[in-house]
């Protein structure tokens, strides 16, 4: 009896060892050339077309693929944020992940898409995918004659990696504003109209990170 016992205790920790073992290939399965920076480079498959960040009251995120996806297969993951939803447009090529999101929730705000899976091929694409954000937080804006400050948390005073856009309204459509000095305290724009409002934005570019660019702010000039 007791022989018994033992064979059936051996039986158990071979059972678990083998476990362990398959997980680990699993793991191991993963190519770690598949976890690239996609900000320029979108992956092998080419399926993930562009991603971009919005910032403003509550963070979004949106991706644009170059083929029509199937939404009930896709697997993706936030570092910043423990639930989040997911809105696809009508053809299945833009979804927007939003919900109570916060760039400033973590040092390294970061989206992983670990699974795939086109409308057409309906074949799994498990190549992870990581895109990392950097948090552009708008404090305040004031208008003056001609020009305005827009005020956010910038990295440099010199403004690099940084750009304005305008537009006439909160829609766009948004053109670069080149007519801005930046200052430790975010943006001086100038070139503007009395009596005009202007829904503006900043956008932040850098090596590694998606773009991410604020909610519209309007600023209306006195007249």
């Amino acid at each position: 009896m007791r022989n018994k016992k033992y064979i059936i205790l051996i039986a158990c920790v071979l059972c678990m060892v083998v476990a362990a073992g398959s997980a680990l290939a699993l793991n191991a399965s993963l190519p770690a050339k598949g976890i690239v920076d996609l900000s320029t480079n979108y992956g092998a498959s080419g399926v993930i077309a562009a991603v971009a960040g919005v910032s403003g009251a509550t963070d979004s995120i949106k991706v644009t693929f170059a083929e029509q996806m199937n939404p009930s297969n896709f697997g993706m993951g936030l570092n910043f944020a423990k639930a989040w939803t997911k809105t696809w447009n009508a053809d299945n090529t833009v979804l927007t992940i939003g919900g109570n999101l916060d760039f400033r929730a973590a040092a390294d705000p970061t989206l992983i898409v670990y699974l795939m899976q086109t409308d057409a091929a309906r074949k799994d694409i498990a190549e992870p995918n990581v895109f990392k954000f950097h948090d552009v937080n708008v404090t305040g804006a004031e208008a003056k004659n001609g020009q305005a400050d827009l005020f956010f948390d910038i990295l440099s005073a010199n403004g690099k990696g940084y750009s304005v856009y305008i537009a006439e309204a909160e829609q766009g459509p948004f053109a670069l504003h080149n007519q801005v000095n930046y200052n430790s305290k975010g943006a001086h724009i100038k070139g503007l109209e009395n009596g005009k409002t202007y829904w503006v934005a900043v956008e932040y570019k850098a090596d590694g990170l998606v773009p991410t660019r604020t909610a519209p702010v309007a600023i209306t000039l006195p007249g």
